[in-house]
């Protein structure tokens, strides 16, 4: 009875090591996408509320550049900023952090947990002592 069990056994087991290779696959695939879409292009701040004041105009004419190699830069006319940016998948958050800029820039270091996004948006909100941040970004 044993011997008959053994390659159902070593094919099940076969069979499970598969779908979980597949399965990293598919979700290393996925990754690589967002990735690319996000270090793909230049993006705008499209809206930006502190907690009831909309804010955005103080970001007009800023396009950022996220990079695979964890920097981002924030640039007017030809002023640069850099930071560094982070992604987590699992709780859906990105965490950014410009260290020695100033206004506005600086209103974006923190953890921002993803609410909404697609190819070319993202809409992410971030919880403050003083109220909740609303941010969304626009691929330019």
């Amino acid at each position: 009875m044993m011997n008959k069990l053994k390659p159902l056994i070593f094919t099940g087991c076969i069979a499970l090591l598969f779908s979980l290779s597949c399965k990293k696959a598919i979700e290393k695939k996925v990754e690589n996408m967002i990735m690319d879409a996000i270090t793909n292009g230049e993006w705008i701040v499209e809206q930006y509320i502190e907690g009831s004041n909309n804010i955005s105009n103080q970001f007009l004419n800023y396009t950022f550049k996220f990079d695979s190699n964890g920097t981002v830069t924030g640039t007017i006319n030809s002023s640069v900023t850099s930071g560094t940016w982070a992604a987590n998948s699992t709780d859906y958050t990105i965490t950014s952090e410009f260290p020695t800029a100033g206004d506005p820039l600086k209103k974006l270091n923190g953890v921002w947990k993803i609410k909404d996004s697609y190819w070319d948006f993202v809409k992410a909100e971030m919880t403050t002592s003083s109220g909740t941040n609303v941010l969304t970004l626009r691929k330019k």
